[in-house]
């Protein structure tokens, strides 16, 4: 068997995906992987990974003299060759025009001057409470704590080893947005520990490995929120020294706003385990879909709502806002059902006021979470935002205001380069 027909088994079929992860050697070997094929593969770098794949589609791609035709094989296989420079004077600077088509979410008009109304609530100070230390440090302590992607790892192919911990995001729709990768892990690992928004995902959780359990009863009413995270993380490292291997699974993408999926990882690598991640499907990703948001027109910059309010961000009207955990602003206690969040959201809507004027239409997006819901959608103007229904459970997607200025330097500066085929 070839190496593209084996990372094929590997996208799309569960069984052998299943043996693989069992035992890669094994399953290699009863696919006929050649083994120098083999070595590349369990090896996991990708740029040697891509030279053995590239290797082998040129060689199917040659022609009868031997020659590789390059129109035959993917683009991403094809060796770049910059051109030749030319002589001759380099042509003027002629910028393109910017573009002329209205903005994809928002109102085109300039936002409005600043009135005195819109600054009347800031004689009264709000009191906050401050941020968790340990909160802001995780992801300088998790960056800190990595090393270079093509790192020699003894133990073969990284995520689908079932040693150490492996931490995994459930998605927003339950068991629907699962992973395949997500599903092997909760089924072949010794011991699953997971934190889930309902019970469909943990029923989904339970059928695949019964000897699993749940640490939402760590979740007291007036707890610290760092109280209950060092409990979940102290669980979590404590049956990955008695098991050898766990799985983690949360609700969402586990890395979105999870102090405990972070941490547990950190502290399990400066012990010398093995630990990883598994991307999944997170309420960003499903607002894009439900709401029609194109980053790729509209941007998009994305903060916690709390920390949008503690500190002074530079952010720009004309790009997307997307504020999480609305329904805990302010908060470092576990206080549900928040009563306090109306009040401060208020404090929230002065302050986009300012930017955004009163007019400007949100939305507040709360994702489906089980198999048959629909998305909740709640669209309102920015100063009916404190009355708004859903503010517990949702998201605030703010669309953009006006366009972005043109930047004239680069547009010059791509302008003089000329283009040949």
């Amino acid at each position: 068997m070839k190496l593209l027909e084996v990372l094929a088994l590997l996208a799309t079929d569960t069984e052998f995906m299943s043996a693989f992860r069992a035992s890669p050697h094994d399953a290699l070997s009863r696919s006929g992987l050649n083994s120098e094929d083999q070595r590349v593969l369990l090896g996991g770098d990708p740029v040697a990974l891509r030279q053995a794949l590239f290797a082998e589609q040129a060689t199917a791609a040659s022609g009868p003299a031997g020659e590789m035709n390059a129109e035959q094989l993917p683009f991403f296989g094809r060796p770049e060759t910059p051109p030749s420079p030319q002589p001759g004077p380099e042509p003027g600077p002629q910028p393109p025009p910017p573009p002329s088509e209205p903005p994809y979410f928002g109102n085109p008009e300039p936002p409005p001057e600043p009135n005195e109304s819109a600054t009347a609530h800031e004689a009264q100070s709000a009191a906050v409470e401050p941020l968790d230390l340990e909160l802001d440090l995780t992801q300088d302590a998790i960056l800190a704590g990595l090393n270079s992607s093509r790192a020699v790892d003894p133990d073969p192919c990284g995520v689908w080893s079932a040693k150490g911990l492996t931490v995994v995001g459930m998605g927003m729709r339950a068991g629907l947005h699962m992973t395949v990768e997500t599903r092997l892990a909760i089924e072949q690992t010794s011991r699953v520990l997971y934190v889930v928004a309902d019970p469909v995902s943990e029923a989904c959780i339970l059928k695949l490995n019964p000897n699993a359990e749940s640490l939402w009863h760590m979740y007291q009413t007036g707890k610290p929120r760092i109280e209950i995270y060092e409990s979940i993380i102290a669980k979590i490292l404590d049956e990955l020294e008695s098991a050898g291997d766990v799985c983690v699974a949360f609700y969402g993408h586990a890395a979105v706003l999870s102090y405990p999926a972070w941490e547990s990882i950190r502290r399990a690598r400066a012990t010398g385990r093995r630990a990883r991640m598994l991307p999944a499907i997170s309420t960003e990703d499903s607002l894009f879909a439900d709401l029609g948001v194109d980053i790729g027109r509209a941007g998009l910059q994305s903060f916690e709502a709390t920390r949008f309010l503690y500190y002074e961000y530079n952010f720009d009207t004309s790009a997307g806002l997307l504020l999480w955990q609305l329904g805990g602003l302010g908060e470092t206690k576990w206080n549900p059902p928040h009563v306090a969040a109306r009040p401060r959201i208020q404090v929230l809507t002065d302050y986009l006021e300012k930017f955004y004027g009163p007019e400007h239409e949100v939305y507040l997006y709360h994702a489906p979470q089980l198999p048959t819901s629909r998305a909740l959608i709640e669209r309102v103007a920015l100063r009916d935002l404190p009355r708004a229904e859903f503010i517990s459970i949702s998201t605030l997607y703010l669309p953009p205001r006006g366009q972005p200025k043109a930047n004239e330097e680069n547009l010059r500066a791509l302008a003089r380069i000329e283009v040949r085929k």
